[in-house]
């Protein structure tokens, strides 16, 4: 019961944050409070009666909820492919890695280092840019670089570009607190009684560092759910963004991105209620 009502907790202010970021726009704007907390009482109402909230498509208005569902999908699922993509990639070259001499390992972190500090916009051009190359060198269109219309999909350049920062962050983050882990007493005793280091690595360094690379996680996705507007606006596709840059209000803003976190709030606080009890802590991570 704590635990839900600290989830519920949890829950509201992430919501009352949305609604108060998305209206600072008009604040910057008008540089008048009390229109901004107007403007903040027209987003709750729409929210609250979001079966009525109505956006713009070509000048007409149209119910919000008769056409959001399958961009929304369509969304979420480039999203958590391209975080469980990052994640899973990042954690086994993290083992392959600790395996390997430490001046290799430096050179790695050197290199994670530089390309941490590369644009999302220079990745995502690198990205079409291969993609167009290959297709010159081979004659195989491995993906589409552009949706040509609402009703088509492509998942594996968005996915490729959303995924290859967060992979970065994931994997030097993982080498580091693998690295201070490593450097525990347990872990010199666990070897001396002649477990292998990779079996060492994976069950116990992995568990101990998971909860760090979980609260690390969270502003990883942030960042994604960021990109995910630049990514669907350079490869033209119609997601759920989409809803917010054609009708830039605060209450599309608000509702959109509402949308996109309650999904990933509720599998966050299913992998922290997970941590709690399996990891046997007798407190809230």
């Amino acid at each position: 019961m704590k635990i839900i009502k600290k989830l519920l907790m949890q829950l509201i202010l992430t919501i009352v944050s949305i609604i108060l970021i998305s209206g600072l726009p008009e604040l910057i704007m008008n540089k008048n409070v009390s229109i901004y907390f107007n403007k903040i009482k027209d987003v709750c109402r729409d929210i609250f009666q979001l079966n009525q909230m109505t956006y713009f498509n070509q000048g007409k208005p149209r119910l919000f909820l008769d056409d959001i569902w399958s961009p929304y999908i369509y969304s979420l699922s480039i999203l958590f492919g391209a975080l469980l993509i990052a994640f899973c990639m990042a954690q086994l070259l993290t083992w392959v890695t600790l395996m390997l001499p430490m001046f290799i390992r430096g050179a790695i972190k050197n290199l994670l280092t530089f390309l941490e500090s590369l644009p999302d916009l220079l990745v995502f051009a690198l990205v079409q840019m291969g993609i167009v190359l290959i297709y010159k060198k081979t004659g195989v269109l491995v993906s589409n670089v552009a949706s040509m219309g609402a009703e088509e999909r492509i998942f594996i350049v968005p996915i490729v570009c959303l995924m290859i920062l967060p992979f970065v962050y994931f994997y030097k983050m993982m080498i580091l607190l693998a690295e201070e882990e490593l450097s525990k007493q347990y872990v010199e005793m666990s070897l001396a009684k002649g477990m292998r280091r990779i079996y060492v690595l994976v069950v116990h360094v992995t568990r101990n560092t998971s909860e760090g690379i979980f609260h690390f996680s969270k502003s990883v996705l942030w960042f994604m759910i960021s990109n995910l507007l630049l990514v669907e606006i350079i490869f033209n596709i119609h997601g759920i963004t989409h809803y917010m840059y054609s009708d830039f209000r605060p209450e599309m803003l608000a509702a959109c991105l509402i949308l996109l976190v309650i999904p990933f709030f509720l599998l966050y606080a299913l992998f922290e209620w997970v941590i709690v009890h399996f990891t046997k802590r007798g407190e809230w991570v």
